[in-house]
């Protein structure tokens, strides 16, 4: 199982730092849509081009232009981009075509109904990531979306979850053992020792 921190809402200093604390420790360091929103892809590989060890996960969020846009996010460094699941068919094919076996697309499920993750469920290599909206009003039990999840496609291996998971959470979806990445945010990022939490996680989902 890998840790994912995800970057959001942060200077470009601040990111910096960030990424010097995360770098050979998290699995996967993303940088998020606000980064990708605020700075753009060429300012982030300034920062993303000091990472060693950590792999590299732009949160681009492609809608349209599938092509363009992972060609572009790869040769800014990612190792990983984002689509979103509700884009057409022909765009998530188009993005998957850019990703090559060093290279993974992660497709975000946030509000994708079930009759479309069904479309969309043949790209054996992709990471299906799902996603709790930050957004919503309601709270949701990850524990439970991934449990529905896998018993709605039992064909889709490669899963990733994401949305205000803490330490608790985390613990469960390492006992669930149905997710091969865990993402993590604010509960690291926004908190006052980040590596003292980042270590946290570590030995709750890898157990050292």
């Amino acid at each position: 199982m890998k840790l994912q921190v995800a970057i959001d809402r942060k200077s470009l200093a601040e990111t910096t730092k960030l990424v010097q604390l995360l770098d050979g420790k998290a699995d996967i360091i993303e940088f998020g849509t606000s980064l990708v929103k605020d700075f753009g892809m060429q300012s982030l590989q300034k920062i993303s081009n000091k990472i060693k060890e950590s792999q590299i996960l732009y949160d681009i969020k492609t809608y349209d232009e599938g092509a363009y846009e992972f060609e572009s996010g790869f040769n800014y460094g990612a190792d990983y981009l984002t689509v979103i699941g509700s884009a057409s068919e022909k765009t998530i094919a188009l993005c998957n075509d850019q990703t090559s076996n060093k290279k993974k697309m992660m497709i975000d499920l946030t509000d994708v109904p079930a009759a479309q993750v069904a479309k969309i469920a043949g790209y054996s290599q992709a990471i299906y990531l799902i996603h709790h909206n930050n957004d919503s009003s309601t709270k949701q039990d990850l524990i439970q979306m991934v449990e529905q999840f896998h018993q709605n496609h039992p064909n889709i291996e490669n899963l990733a979850v994401a949305g205000g998971i803490d330490l608790k959470a985390a613990q469960k979806l390492r006992q669930q053992e149905l997710v091969d990445i865990i993402v993590v945010g604010g509960a690291i990022t926004q908190a006052v020792a980040p590596l003292n939490e980042l270590q946290k996680f570590i030995r709750v989902i890898k157990g050292h």
